[in-house]
């Protein structure tokens, strides 16, 4: 088939290829994504896709993307995701792929949800434990609380619990004794401060990887641990991966398995695979680490939902064993995400203050939403009717999204004020989007709006307040994402286990 004819087949005007930014200085794990960007570009040639690479600076995801898709190419537009996060930000590109989500563009790869899940380590391996898909014995090192070690069976392998590509495994990561074990997990805690410190026991047997390419199982590969002296440990850790000069880097080799003795191992791991890939959401593409256990059986290490696409790394590698060629593994990845994801991209227009009629569509959406409960439904319509009531003398400034293809029908809206005594301070009070809506790029139209009305005014530092409740997650994950952070947090504010989180953004 054709470059043309795959274009078409795939419905894809443009590709955005987005990617972390690098900087000289940049650790290797980190660098490294470039290597990815350049892969995908020459594939994109191959398929007669344009391509436009752009390095997504954290906080300004929302700004990056809606100029790149939004404004030039809204409906034919495909983000390639190849954001991934820097040493010490592990979760940089769950928020990243949030922001493509909330307004419905298409990416690669796997949704916020399960990046956020697979990032930690501690959650997934509860999740795969408690359907029945054998992990390591392990958990969480608590320094002041150590009892998972007398729990846990000797020797323990010790490691950062949302930190990826090896990082925090650098050295002898496998510790014989408390005192060592002990003194590894507070050194990790003060190197990643927030994340918290995962133990294991150290598996002795053969480390299998299975990459996945939607859906299809591709060729296991092993890791060798060729010439190891007797006593060190048979680890892939970060030298393995990144120090060129390093005996492990040379002495680490990937081969496929095939011999029939192998046989029903690998229909094993590759069932469980399969199941993990399910049971966690994982889309597009993904890869599966398992290490054998002293008995020969496998136990899944961790689940990489955005496997390093370089051409010498392991997913590429099992791609060609398989007969895949760069060009497929991308078009198929791309198919993958514009079924998955199909775009719904909305004409919408955003104006400033309340007309007369807004009222009940504006009541309407707030009730609709199931979001809110009775009294910030209250609190909520108070405010629409002191701006309806005193016009421009009002403290609250409203905005409201309107739909071309619905006839200008109300959508959405937001609502600001400055705040009192303040010479340059602003609330962000509400943005709320109909369900009907949802899922448009309706909020994040009405945010970027309501910034430049606040900017405008002069009115530069931004804060938002919300529920620290599990219900607000994807609430703080955007604004994070969208440049605001974390200024303060009040437990038990609201009620017992529901505190305030104040965020805070400086336009």
């Amino acid at each position: 088939m054709g470059s043309v004819a795959l274009t078409r087949a795939l419905d894809i005007s443009r590709v955005v290829v987005a990617h972390n930014p690098v900087g000289a200085e940049d650790d290797p794990s980190t660098s490294d994504v470039l290597a990815q960007v350049g892969m995908v570009e020459d594939a994109l040639a191959e398929l007669g896709i344009p391509a436009r690479r752009i390095a997504v600076e954290p906080g300004r995801a929302l700004e990056i993307f809606h100029e790149e898709v939004r404004q030039q190419h809204p409906l034919e537009t495909v983000i390639f995701n190849l954001i991934e996060s820097p040493v010490g930000r592990p979760h940089l590109h769950t928020d990243c792929a949030a922001v493509l989500e909330l307004p419905g563009l298409p990416f690669t790869g796997s949704s916020p949800a399960t990046h956020s899940l697979t990032t930690d380590k501690l959650a997934t391996r509860a999740l795969l434990a408690a359907e029945g898909i054998a992990v390591a014995p392990g958990g969480r090192l608590g320094l002041d609380r150590p009892e998972v070690l007398d729990r846990v069976p000797p020797p323990w392998i010790l490691k950062p619990a949302f930190e990826d590509a090896s990082v925090g495994l650098e050295g002898d990561p496998v510790c014989a004794s408390r005192e060592a074990a002990l003194a590894r997990g507070s050194g990790l805690a003060r190197r990643f401060p927030g994340q918290p410190v995962l133990v294991e026991s150290y598996l002795p047997g053969r480390e299998l990887n299975v990459s996945i390419l939607d859906g299809e199982v591709l060729p296991v590969a092993e890791i060798l641990f060729e010439g190891f002296p007797d006593g060190t440990p048979r680890v892939l850790g970060y030298e393995a991966k990144w120090d060129e000069s390093s005996f492990a880097y040379s002495h680490t080799p990937r081969c496929f398995p095939e011999g029939p003795a192998d046989a029903d191992l690998l229909e094993r791991v590759r069932e469980i695979a399969l199941a993990a890939w399910r049971l966690c959401g994982l889309q597009g593409y993904a890869r599966v680490d398992f290490r054998l256990d002293g008995e020969g059986a496998p136990r899944v290490l961790e689940l990489n939902a955005n496997p390093c696409l370089s051409a010498d790394a392991g997913f590429m590698a099992a791609a060609a064993k398989a007969g895949l060629s760069q060009r497929e593994v991308v078009r198929r990845i791309l198919a993958a995400a514009l079924r998955d994801r199909p775009s719904r991209t909305t004409s919408v227009g955003v104006r400033r203050g309340l007309a007369a009629g807004d009222r009940e569509p504006l009541e309407t959406l707030i009730r609709e939403t199931g979001f809110f409960n009775a009294e910030e439904v209250e609190v909520a319509l108070e405010l629409i009717d002191d701006a309806l009531a005193q016009g421009a003398a009002s403290h609250y400034r409203f905005l409201v999204a309107e739909v071309a293809e619905a006839d200008g029908a109300v959508a959405g809206y937001a609502c600001w004020g400055p705040i009192p005594g303040t010479a340059a301070a602003a609330d962000l009070y509400w943005i709320v989007v109909h369900p009907d809506s949802q899922g448009r790029g309706i909020g994040a139209a009405l945010l970027q709006a309501a910034e430049a009305w606040m900017a405008a005014a002069g009115r530069t530092r931004v804060y938002v307040e919300t529920s620290t409740r599990a219900q607000y997650d994807g609430t703080r994950r955007f604004y994070r994402a969208c440049g605001y952070e974390l200024a303060a947090e009040l437990p038990d504010f609201y009620a017992p286990g529901d505190g305030k989180a104040t965020f805070l953004k400086v336009l």
